[in-house]
C-alpha cells in the first residue's frame, strides 16, 4: 500500500477541509475517500518512473471539487516534499472559485484553476500526467485528447456517463443480451473504453484498461491508462480493429472527431 495508516489518519484533517468529512468505515464520503487514494496510488506507480529532481506537472480535467487534486497535491509537497503543479479546469465556475479558496486557505500555492471548456485549457508544458475522474460524457474525450495534445508522459482516465454514445450504440447480433439494460449498460462501457484506449494508442501511446479501485467504491472503477512511447508499434492492428468495433456498434467516441480535426 502506498499510504499508510498513519498517513491516511493524517489526512483525516485535509478531507475535512476538502469536505470530504469522514473516513471513518461506513461513513458518508468513506467510498469517495477510497477511490482517490486508489488514484493517488495509480498515479504514483507513474510518479517513481519521473527525475526527483525536477518539479512534478499534472492536469486535471473536468476537476469538479478537486478532491483528487487536493489529495495529490499534500502527497507529494507535504509528505514527499516535492515541487508539484497542478492545473485544474472545470466549466463549473462556481466549483473552480470554491477550489481556489481552499486552495488559499491550505496554503497551496502551486495549484491553478481555470473555468471554461478543457479544450480552451492555456498551454502547459513538459505535462507529466494529464488525469480525469469521472468525466461526465464528452469530457473524458476532451480529458484524453488535452493529454494527447500536451503530449503528456502519462493519461490516466476515468469515465462516468455516457450519454452521447448511449444514443448511437446498437448492433444486432447481441439485440437478445442488451436487451437487458444491466448488460447494455456494462457492454457500452466496455466498448466505449475500448475504443478510446485504441485512439490513444493510434497516438503514440501504450495502452491498458483495469480495475483502479473495488465496485465497492465505485461502479465506474476502469482506468484507462497510457504511457508516451513515441511511436505506436501496432498502429495497423490498431486501427483494423478500431474500423470493427465502429462499425459493428454504430459510433465512435468523440475522440474520434477530436484527432480527425486536427488531423486536417
Amino acid at each position: 500500500m502506498l499510504i499508510t495508516v498513519e498517513q491516511k489518519k493524517s489526512l483525516e484533517s485535509l478531507f475535512h477541509v476538502i469536505r470530504v468529512k469522514n473516513i471513518q468505515p461506513g461513513s458518508k464520503g468513506t467510498e469517495k475517500v477510497e477511490q482517490i487514494l486508489a488514484y493517488l496510488e495509480v498515479i504514483d506507480s507513474c510518479v517513481g518512473k519521473i527525475s526527483k529532481k525536477r518539479e512534478l506537472v499534472f492536469i486535471d480535467s473536468a476537476a469538479g471539487n478537486c478532491y483528487l487534486s487536493f489529495l495529490v497535491y499534500h502527497y507529494y509537497k507535504t509528505l514527499c516534499d516535492r515541487q508539484v503543479m497542478i492545473h485544474c479546469i472545470d466549466s463549473n465556475n462556481r466549483l473552480m472559485k470554491n477550489s481556489r479558496d481552499i486552495a488559499e486557505q491550505l496554503g497551496f500555492l502551486n495549484m491553478t484553476f481555470h473555468s471554461g471548456d478543457i479544450l480552451d485549457l492555456p498551454m502547459v508544458k513538459h505535462v507529466d500526467i494529464a488525469y480525469s475522474l469521472h468525466a461526465c460524457d464528452t469530457a473524458t474525450d476532451k480529458a484524453l485528447w488535452l493529454g494527447i495534445e500536451l503530449d503528456a508522459r502519462y493519461i490516466l482516465s476515468v469515465a462516468c456517463c455516457q450519454h452521447t454514445i448511449r444514443k448511437k450504440f446498437k448492433n444486432n447480433a447481441i439485440k437478445g443480451v442488451t436487451r437487458y439494460k444491466a448488460f447494455k449498460e456494462q457492454l457500452l462501457y466496455l466498448v466505449a473504453d475500448t475504443m478510446r484506449a485504441h485512439l490513444v494508442g493510434m497516438c503514440g501511446y501504450k495502452t491498458d484498461i483495469f480495475e483502479f479501485t473495488s465496485t465497492r467504491n465505485t461502479d465506474k472503477n476502469i482506468m484507462i491508462r497510457a504511457t508516451k512511447m513515441g511511436c505506436c508499434q501496432n498502429s495497423d492492428s490498431l486501427k483494423s480493429e478500431y474500423a470493427k468495433l465502429r462499425q459493428g456498434f454504430g459510433f465512435e467516441p468523440f475522440l474520434a472527431k477530436l484527432i480527425q480535426k486536427d488531423d486536417m
